[in-house]
């Protein structure tokens, strides 16, 4: 059976909220993403264009996967109002709206499949990069069990939430 998983990297400094699944290692802040179709990236990917904005690319996406017939718009979600805010619904949204709800503006999209490939989403300063995927790899090491599955992400999430919550408790004291 092939690992597989989506994860979301930017900068460690960056602190977001402890109701979306994350955890830093290796220099990076790691957000999972619940992937299990394996065709988030990649149907993102194929639409990216160099200098395309992380709007511009929700607003894409939004239009073509909601409207049947772009010819007579007829809308399949009535009038589409907006992003998903409540975060107790993060498995379910998909992964451009999720990029939206996170508000990064630097950040790199990693779909990592040990048998079909991976698939590589650069974002600077909210503008999508097309850049050489392997020079703009994230530098770690996908050696840990629970990088390859999104389950077991939530797992190592949960940890590294509550170890920092207590340490921070601790400094308090």
């Amino acid at each position: 059976m092939g690992q597989y998983i989506t994860l979301i990297f930017a900068d460690e400094k960056i602190e977001i909220d402890n109701k979306i699944p994350h955890f830093y290692e290796d220099g990076y802040l790691i957000i999972p993403y619940n992937d299990e179709t394996r065709s988030a990236a990649e149907s993102l990917q194929k639409i990216c264009k160099e200098g395309m904005t992380l709007d511009e690319l929700f607003n894409f996406y939004i239009d073509t996967k909601f409207i049947l017939n772009a010819d007579k718009k007829i809308n399949i979600l009535g009038e589409y109002e907006g992003l998903n805010t409540d975060l107790d619904d993060l498995e379910e949204i998909d992964l451009v709206e999720f990029l939206k709800l996170l508000n990064l503006s630097d950040f790199k999209v990693l779909s990592y499949d040990d048998l079909a490939g991976d698939y590589i989403l650069n974002f600077e300063n909210f503008i999508y990069k097309n850049l050489d995927p392997q020079s703009n790899r994230p530098r770690i090491r996908m050696d840990k069990p629970y990088l390859y599955q999104y389950e077991g992400c939530l797992i190592h999430c949960l940890k590294d939430i509550e170890t920092r919550r207590n340490n921070s408790n601790n400094n308090v004291l």
